[in-house]
C-alpha cells in the first residue's frame, strides 16, 4: 500500500507541475535549402550556452535559470547530436537537409521579476516543429481538384525553364488519352520520369514550385502506391471518365494524396502553433536569375496566401491556428559584404509586398531579420575569408553586389557567391557565431516569458 500511494503521490506532483507549463510552439518553415537544419542546430546550441555569448545580455535571458533538452518521449526527435557531428568533421560539413517531420522540446526555466518575483520561476516549454520545405510546396493542392491542378501544372510547363528541363516528357504525358483504360507499368515508369524532371527542375534551374512534393521527398510510412500518379496536361476541370481510366486512377491517387497526406499533415501541426518562423535563402535565386525569382515570388505568395490569418483565411477556417508572429528571415547573409546584409533581407521584403501587407492585415505581428545561423565567412577589410565546401583550406573573396531594392520584373543579377563550409573549430560547448540569432530569439519569446 505504501508504494502505491508513493507512486500515486509521484504523479500527482508530476502532472501539477504540468500545469505550470506554458508551452510555446514554433513552427520552421521554409523552403529546400533555406538552412533549416543548421537553423535548428544553431538555435539548440545558443539556449544550451545561454550564459555565454549575446543571449546572456539580452532580456528575458538574463533572467534564465535553467535549460534542458527533452530527448526521452518526444516523438522523431531532431537529430541534434548527427548534425553537431557534421559540423565537428574534418573538414566540416553541413547537416544533412531535413528529410523527415522532426520535433525539438527544450524546457526553459525564467526567474520572474517585479510583482511576481516571489511566484517562483516560470516553465517555458519550447516546442519546434521542423519538416521538409519540399512539404511546404503542397499546402496550395487542398484548395484544388486533380483538374485544377492538372490545368496549373500544364501553365507552368509551357513556360521556360520548364518547357525545356521537361523534354519529351511533355510529349509523353499529352499523349496519353484519359479516357483510355490506364496501363499501371506505363503509368509508374512516367511517374518516375515525373520525379525524376523535378529532381532537374530544383537541381539545374533553382525552381522551388516542384509538385508534388512528396515525390522528392516522401517521408516515413508513404507508401510508394501513394505516389503513383501524374499531372496529365489533356485533363481540365471538367473532365470526367470511368473506373479504370488514365482519368480516374490519377484522380484518386491525386484526392488521397491531397485528403490523407497533405491536409492530415498540417492539420496535426500547423493547429497547434503559436508562433512561425519563414526562412528563405534569397541569395541562390538572385544568382540563379529571373525565373528562379519568380518561382520564388510565386511559391511565397502561395504558401503565405494559405497562412493569411484574417478570419477569411481557408486554412483559420478549417484548422483554426493561433499563430501571432511571423518572423521573416533572409538566411545566410554572412556570405554578403556585412554593408550589404540588410539588402537581402530588402529584397526578399520587396519580393513579397502585397502578401506581407495581407498577413499584417490580419492581425498578425510580422518582423524580418537578416539572418545568419551560423557564420561561415568572416569579414577582412572589403573581402570576406571562408573555406569552401569540401576542402579543409580558405579563400579570400569579394562578394558581388546585391540591389538595394528588387526591380518589378525581377531582372537582376546576383552577387555570384561560392558554396562555403562550416568554419572549423564549432563545438557544442560553446555558442556558435552567427548573426542577429539572438535579436530572433528574443522577438519569438517576446511577451510569453
Amino acid at each position: 500500500m505504501a508504494a502505491k500511494a508513493s507512486r500515486w503521490l509521484q504523479r500527482l506532483q508530476k502532472n501539477a507541475a504540468e500545469l505550470t507549463v506554458h508551452p510555446l510552439r514554433i513552427g520552421v518553415t521554409g523552403l529546400s535549402r533555406a538552412g533549416k537544419t543548421t537553423f535548428v542546430t544553431s538555435l539548440i546550441n545558443q539556449l544550451e550556452n545561454y550564459q555565454r555569448g549575446l543571449l546572456a545580455r539580452r532580456a528575458p535571458f538574463d533572467r534564465l535559470v535553467s535549460v534542458r533538452w527533452q530527448r526521452e518521449g518526444v516523438e522523431r526527435p531532431f537529430p541534434y547530436l548527427e548534425a553537431l557531428q557534421a559540423l565537428q568533421a574534418d573538414p566540416p560539413h553541413w547537416p544533412r537537409s531535413t528529410a523527415d517531420m522532426s520535433r525539438v522540446v527544450i524546457d526553459l526555466q525564467f526567474r520572474q521579476s517585479g510583482l511576481r518575483a516571489g511566484l517562483g520561476n516560470r516553465h517555458v516549454r519550447l516546442e519546434i516543429i521542423d519538416y521538409p520545405g519540399e512539404w511546404l510546396l503542397d499546402l496550395p493542392l487542398l484548395q484544388l481538384d486533380y483538374g485544377q491542378w492538372c490545368e496549373q501544372i500544364s501553365a507552368w510547363l509551357a513556360e521556360s525553364p520548364r518547357r525545356e528541363l521537361a523534354g519529351d516528357l511533355l510529349e509523353q504525358l499529352q499523349a496519353i488519352d484519359p479516357l483510355q483504360p490506364c496501363d499501371p507499368q506505363q503509368l509508374h515508369v512516367l511517374q518516375q520520369q515525373w520525379v525524376a524532371f523535378l529532381h532537374r527542375c530544383r537541381n539545374e534551374a533553382g525552381l522551388v514550385r516542384n509538385q508534388p512534393g512528396r515525390f522528392l521527398l516522401p517521408g516515413e510510412g508513404v507508401a510508394a502506391d501513394m505516389l503513383d500518379f501524374i499531372p496529365l496536361p489533356t485533363v481540365n476541370r471538367h473532365t470526367h471518365a470511368e473506373e479504370g481510366s488514365w482519368w480516374q486512377q490519377c484522380q484518386a491517387r491525386f484526392c488521397f494524396y491531397r485528403d490523407f497526406l497533405v491536409r492530415g499533415f498540417y492539420q496535426q501541426h500547423f493547429s497547434r502553433l503559436d508562433r512561425q518562423l519563414l526562412l528563405v535563402d534569397m541569395l541562390a535565386p538572385l544568382d540563379a536569375g529571373q525565373p528562379a525569382l519568380h518561382d520564388l515570388k510565386q511559391a511565397l505568395e502561395a504558401v503565405l496566401g494559405s497562412f493569411r490569418y484574417a478570419s477569411d483565411s481557408w486554412l483559420r477556417r478549417w484548422f483554426n491556428p493561433q499563430i501571432s508572429r511571423l518572423a521573416l528571415c533572409a538566411t545566410k547573409v554572412d556570405q554578403v559584404a556585412p554593408a550589404q546584409q540588410r539588402a537581402v533581407l530588402r529584397c526578399l521584403e520587396d519580393l513579397l509586398t502585397d502578401s506581407l501587407a495581407e498577413v499584417r492585415h490580419g492581425g498578425v505581428q510580422v518582423q524580418g531579420f537578416p539572418l545568419a545561423a551560423i557564420r561561415a565567412a568572416r569579414s577582412e577589410g572589403d573581402t570576406l575569408v571562408a573555406g569552401l565546401a569540401g576542402t579543409s583550406g580558405f579563400v579570400r573573396y569579394q562578394p558581388g553586389s546585391v540591389p538595394e531594392h528588387l526591380p518589378l520584373d525581377l531582372a537582376v543579377s546576383g552577387p555570384g557567391l561560392p558554396e562555403l563550409r562550416p568554419p572549423p573549430g564549432l563545438h557544442r560547448n560553446e555558442p556558435f557565431a552567427h548573426y542577429r540569432m539572438d535579436d530572433l530569439l528574443v522577438w519569438m519569446l517576446e511577451g510569453r516569458v
